[in-house]
C-alpha cells in the first residue's frame, strides 16, 4: 500500500466533505439507487460499508428500513466520516471506523456484507483491498461492488479526471475487476454494466467462496 497515494486522496475528500453531496447530487442519488435496486440483507447481519464517505448509502438503508444488526461506516477522509457521523449521532446501530481498506482493523469473518459504491478507483492496491474484504466477510458473505467501468469512450474521461485530481485513480474495466475477484476468490453472481450520461458504470454482486471441508 502507497501510504502517500492514500493521504493525498483521503486530503481531496476531505477539501470536498462539505460540497461533496450537492455538487455530486445527481451522480450520487443514480449509482446509490442502482446499488439498492439488487442489495438485500438480513436482520441479524454485520454490514460494512468500506469507503463510506458521508454515509449517504447508510441514509438510504435505514430510511428503506433494510434489516441489520450493525452498520459499520468506514473511511480514510476524517471530514466525510465527520458528516456522516453527524448524520447518524442518534442510531446506536451505526458505529464508525477510519482504516484504509488495504488494511481493515477488523477480526477475520466477522461481517456478512461488505459494501463499495464509487471508490474502487481510489484504493492504492486493489487486490490487497479485495483480499481484505474477502477476510473480514464470512464463508458465503456477500460483496456488492459498484465503480467506474474503463470501457469504450469513457477512458478519455477517466484520463482527463486523472490529469486534473490529486486523488488516486486507477479505474479497471468490469472484465478486469471480475477476474481479479475471481484470483481471491469469489463468485460473482451479478454483473451489470451501464452508461449513464458521460459515466459508464459496473456493479457486482459477489460471494466469498467456502472453503472446502
Amino acid at each position: 500500500m502507497d501510504n502517500e497515494k492514500a493521504d493525498r486522496t483521503a486530503e481531496s475528500y476531505n477539501r470536498q466533505a462539505k460540497m461533496y453531496e450537492d455538487k455530486w447530487e445527481d451522480y450520487l442519488s443514480h449509482t446509490h439507487q442502482r446499488m439498492l435496486d439488487i442489495f438485500t440483507s438480513g436482520q441479524e447481519h454485520r454490514i460494512l460499508d468500506v469507503s463510506a464517505g458521508t454515509g449517504l448509502m447508510a441514509h438510504h438503508l435505514l430510511k428503506k428500513d433494510y434489516d441489520f444488526s450493525e452498520l459499520v461506516l468506514n473511511d480514510i477522509s476524517e471530514e466525510m466520516l465527520n458528516r456522516a457521523k453527524k448524520r447518524f449521532d442518534e442510531h446506536e446501530a451505526v458505529s464508525f471506523a477510519e482504516f484504509p481498506v488495504e488494511k481493515l482493523g477488523f477480526e477475520d469473518e466477522s461481517f456478512d456484507t461488505v459494501i463499495s459504491v464509487n471508490a474502487f478507483h481510489n484504493y492504492t492496491d486493489q487486490s490487497l483491498a479485495l483480499s481484505e474484504i474477502n477476510r473480514v466477510l464470512k464463508p458465503g458473505g456477500k460483496l456488492y461492488l459498484l465503480d467506474w467501468n474503463k470501457k469504450g469512450v469513457f477512458w478519455l474521461v477517466n484520463f482527463c479526471i486523472d490529469i486534473f485530481t490529486n486523488e488516486v485513480i486507477q479505474t479497471k474495466s468490469a472484465d478486469e475487476v471480475k477476474n481479479a475477484l475471481g484470483s481471491v476468490p469469489f463468485q460473482v453472481n451479478v454483473c451489470e454494466e451501464w452508461r449513464y450520461h458521460y459515466w459508464k458504470f459496473f456493479l457486482m454482486k459477489a460471494e466469498k467462496i467456502k472453503s472446502p471441508e
